[in-house]
């Protein structure tokens, strides 16, 4: 029998065909005389050879390289590194931008967490007084995560304030507790606390919620997102559709992160498009699994897996349903508008049927 058109598709965690979930190793990696290239995104070794722990790392294989990776450096440019004065210990972050919500509770916390757990912070990971580098890309976040860290700012640089080669005596990489796409550690959501302690003070409610069982249904819309932003074209006739059967309406990025955490905290599902106002869930840690998550989205191949390691991570059941479809004349560029492959009403009650029957 063909499939019913009017039918969204509903897959599991099991059906996306993931690899076994990655549990990062703790830790840090210790590198001697290193060498540090004015604007690159990651170290070398003293014989010029990209230090992969240093760069950014996504994928299944861990072969993705978002920023670039380090082309080998030649003997005259080691030379030049060899010569210059020597940082005598730093602390190197593969990534470390403030500017993405989705990204700070993901790869963010995953490499600044260790640094914010630890009781003596960056001293207590890289000695008395090291410096902080990070890569190019995160020169914009150097100030803010000074504040953050409780550091001088001239303590914290980036590869782009460097005039010419240098070198690093010591160089410390902590591990980080999240790789997209490719593990996240249990680690990781003491990590997210952290950040979200330190940038939003919710640590004590936090706690509180933390013990919080959830009753209700709640939906995490996108529909008053600003122009340019991923959007659902009709999103509004789904949600009124929702309300109607007993669902809440949260717009995240109208309310402050605490009150965004009560929402999720009073909810036994928590449904909504792939993105970033899913990821808010993994301040609950473990705590998390008498809840369901649901994602809207289109083809599986278009499925963010960091949500679906991250549900599989705190044993959260998770359903993913296959229906929306990029508008036809996004083909060419970025795709930020997604209609309905049915009726918004259909979804509706699809999703109110996943709510409320079993979903193990």
């Amino acid at each position: 029998m063909p499939p019913d058109p009017e039918e969204p598709i509903v897959l599991r965690v099991a059906d996306f065909g993931l690899p076994e979930i990655a549990e990062p190793p703790d830790g840090m990696v210790e590198l001697r005389n290193s060498v540090l290239w004015p604007g690159a995104n990651g170290l070398h070794d003293s014989a010029g050879r990209p230090i992969e722990e240093s760069c950014l790392r996504r994928g299944f294989a861990l072969d993705y390289y978002p920023h670039g990776r380090p082309k080998p450096l030649d003997a005259p440019s080691r030379a030049l590194a060899a010569a210059s004065d020597p940082f005598r210990r730093i602390v190197y972050l593969p990534y470390a931008r403030m500017v993405h919500f989705g990204h700070l509770l993901t790869e963010f916390a995953g490499n600044v967490g260790p640094l914010l757990a630890h009781p003596q912070g960056v001293d207590g990971i890289g000695g008395e007084d090291c410096v902080l580098l990070v890569s190019a890309r995160s020169h914009g976040s150097t100030a803010a995560l000074a504040e953050l860290l409780g550091v001088p700012v001239q303590r914290v640089r980036s590869t782009a304030d460097l005039s010419g080669p240098a070198r690093a005596v010591s160089a410390v990489i902590p591990r980080p507790s999240m790789m997209n796409r490719h593990g996240l550690a249990t680690r990781h959501f003491s990590h997210v606390r952290h950040v979200l302690d330190r940038l939003f003070g919710v640590g004590p409610r936090l706690a509180t919620l933390a013990e919080t069982s959830g009753v209700g249904k709640l939906y995490l819309s996108r529909s008053r997102l600003a122009p340019g932003m991923r959007r659902i074209r009709d999103e509004e006739a789904m949600e009124a559709d929702l309300a109607r059967r007993g669902w809440r309406i949260l717009h995240p990025q109208e309310l402050p992160v605490a009150e965004q955490l009560e929402g999720l905290a009073a909810a036994h599902t928590i449904a909504g498009c792939v993105g970033s106002a899913l990821h808010l869930l993994m301040a609950f840690g473990e705590g998390a699994g008498g809840r369901r998550l649901i994602a809207l989205g289109s083809t599986v191949s278009r499925t963010n897996p960091n949500v679906v390691l991250q549900a599989a991570r705190q044993r959260v059941p998770f359903r993913h349903v296959v229906c929306l479809e990029p508008e036809a004349d996004a083909a060419s560029s970025p795709v930020h508008e997604f209609g309905f492959m049915m009726s918004p009403a259909r979804i509706a009650e699809r999703l109110d049927a996943l709510a409320s029957g079993a979903l193990v």
